[in-house]
């Protein structure tokens, strides 16, 4: 596992209570990027201990996904995912999991894993993955 991605709400303090819960575990941040969208925000990191940061993050209340996961921003609309799904079906990539994480300002973000990440990645605009 490369990267912790953590889906948050842009508000004051989320990266405190963040930092605070894995420091208060005894895990240190190797790397850390923090993006605000709109009222949303994107956290990835990596630490010395990635599988206990993210039953920590979960624990702490946070949405936690490794780098396996392709997170993407679709609109919000019908047929926007059915679209990706039938890309990945005629390209025969198995969708293994799929978790709609957050809707926000017309567009929803997705976390998603497959059986071959790399054929799913070169099957999703770019534009659309986080």
């Amino acid at each position: 596992m490369d990267h912790i991605i953590i889906p948050v709400e842009d508000e004051i303090g989320v990266v405190a209570n963040l930092t605070k819960a894995l420091a208060d575990n005894g895990i240190n941040i190797a790397t850390i990027d923090v993006e605000g969208v709109e009222d949303r925000g994107v956290v990835i990191l990596s630490t010395d201990d990635d599988d206990h940061a993210l039953h920590v993050l979960a624990a702490a209340g946070f949405r936690a996904v490794t780098s396996d996961t392709l997170v993407l921003r679709l609109p919000d609309e019908p047929g926007a995912l059915a679209k990706v799904a039938e890309r990945f079906k005629d390209a025969g990539v198995n969708i293994r999991s799929l978790h709609i994480l957050s809707r926000y300002g017309g567009h929803a973000m997705l976390a998603l894993t497959a059986d071959d990440r790399t054929k799913a990645e070169a099957l999703i605009d770019p534009a659309l993955i986080v």
